[in-house]
């Protein structure tokens, strides 16, 4: 399963040649393409913000079309497991990247990001960049 960061997922609605034909390669392979309730939000808070019901109602749209993973125990488990030994190795990423990293380990995905740097020493995550 291949879950979009938020970031992707902006590259989509902005049109991005590259990440919309990525996204039919995985379409046309009957793999599933999700994302989790952080990006729901992340885009939405933004979208919001800047008052653009237009593209809002075209993410709402395109939340019909792909799987949404939310929070639970085991996710909180990994995210917390993850923030410990993140924290011990003297790294330090923002929540909203642990709680995605934690879903997408905990549903066996690979997450799609440009910004991979994120998620440096999360060594259990599958992660690939399309735009490189």
């Amino acid at each position: 399963m291949i879950f979009l960061d938020t970031n992707i997922i902006s590259y989509y609605f902005n049109a991005d040649t590259t990440i919309k034909e990525k996204m039919l390669e995985i379409i046309d392979k009957d793999e599933n393409i999700a994302i989790t309730i952080i990006n729901v939000y992340e885009i939405l808070k933004g979208l919001k913000w800047r008052n653009n019901t237009k593209k809002e109602n075209q993410f709402k749209e395109f939340l019909e079309d792909v799987l949404v993973f939310t929070i639970d125990d085991e996710v909180i488990d990994i995210a917390s497991d993850l923030y410990s030994s993140l924290r011990k190795a003297g790294k330090t990423i923002g929540d909203a990247d642990i709680l995605i990293a934690a879903i997408v380990i905990r549903n066996a995905g690979t997450l799609v990001s440009n910004n991979t740097n994120h998620y440096d020493g999360i060594g259990n995550l599958k992660l690939i960049n399309w735009l490189e």
